[in-house]
């Protein structure tokens, strides 16, 4: 696919916009109550996507490794031990899925025993 992504899809002006204002788009856009539509997500798609090319060639905005950002949280930060979430692609064992139903079921009955308590009398 030859262009720029704007371009590609009919948005060349895009390129125009400075980083900032392009941001104030993607802000906006999210915060809206309008519903979206095919058209409105292509173009906030391409807004992100042109932004995202900026950051990515601009080297003062900080590049994260993913990777070592989650090595550090599962070292640093994630419990140990039977609290601990299992290892991705392992399966939860089944005590500890039983201890979720188990507190699930328990908050459920919970929120049941509160609803009833708080139903309005009628006099």
């Amino acid at each position: 696919m030859p262009g720029p992504v704007g371009e590609r899809n009919g948005y060349p002006f895009l390129n125009r916009f400075s980083t900032r204002t392009l941001r104030q788009l993607l802000r906006e856009d999210f915060a809206s109550k309008e519903p979206s539509t095919p058209e409105s997500d292509t173009f906030i798609t391409c807004v992100a996507e042109v932004v995202a090319r900026r950051e990515a060639a601009d080297p003062g905005v900080p590049h994260f490794d993913v990777e070592a950002g989650w090595r550090s949280f599962q070292e640093n930060y994630q419990p140990q031990g039977a609290d601990a979430a299992p290892a991705e692609g392992e399966a939860p064992s089944a005590s500890a899925l039983a201890a979720d139903v188990s507190r699930m079921a328990a908050q459920w009955h919970q929120l049941q025993e509160d609803g009833e308590t708080e139903k309005p009398s009628h006099s």
